[in-house]
């Protein structure tokens, strides 16, 4: 179930929380960046306000910001226009090997475990040879509906995978596990650099 009611319902509260936070993850960011060639395509999943995109763009990516939830969207068109798309990350509508790298940030975490491989391999199917993901998700086991903090009365699905579990889902969508580190802040993050052979 992946939560598109909720994330129109949060789209605001969420944008503003995020205006100020600077690049997230900056040691995955800068590892990404420095596998992009100097101008690159590169799709921002699940990209929500587009905060993460629009730093990328302003280093000179051609960035396109893709999410489900079409008032995410309409924030994330002030900061990426013209270059947004409103779409699934299981069925993603790019063309196969059209992007040098993928940034996905706290997306993942809201696919079902048994769906998990269509959403990967739609991410290998759009990387170019050698192109990179950035994959950020949250640590853990099962599945829980989780109150949103920033918005009372708001809920939605959490889908956890172990670190040993997501490394396994990443390799069998025939993707190259470069590195793969954890963090904690509000959540305990798995963030893996993978490439495309």
């Amino acid at each position: 179930m992946l939560d598109q009611a909720t994330c129109d319902q949060v789209a605001g509260l969420y944008t503003v929380r995020q205006a100020d936070g600077g690049a997230s993850f900056a040691d995955l960011s800068a590892a990404f960046a420095a596998r992009l060639p100097r101008v690159a395509d590169v799709a921002d999943l699940g990209c929500g306000p587009a905060g993460d995109g629009a730093l990328l763009a302003q280093a000179g990516h051609r960035v396109t910001g893709i999410d489900r939830s079409a008032r995410m969207l309409a924030h994330a068109a002030r900061a990426l226009p013209g270059r947004v798309i409103r779409a699934d990350l299981r069925r993603l509508p790019v063309a196969s090997q059209s992007m040098d790298g993928i940034w996905c940030c706290a997306s993942l975490l809201h696919v079902p475990h048994d769906q998990t491989m269509a959403a990967l391999g739609e991410m290998r199917r759009i990387l170019r040879p050698r192109g990179c993901l950035a994959l950020v998700t949250a640590a853990g086991q099962s599945a829980r509906l989780e109150p949103v903090p920033y918005a009372p009365g708001a809920q939605r699905w959490f889908f956890y995978r172990t670190a040993a579990e997501l490394e396994e889902q990443v390799r069998g969508a025939r993707l190259q596990v470069e590195a793969m580190t954890e963090e904690t802040t509000n959540s305990h993050w798995l963030k893996i650099l993978a490439c495309a052979a």
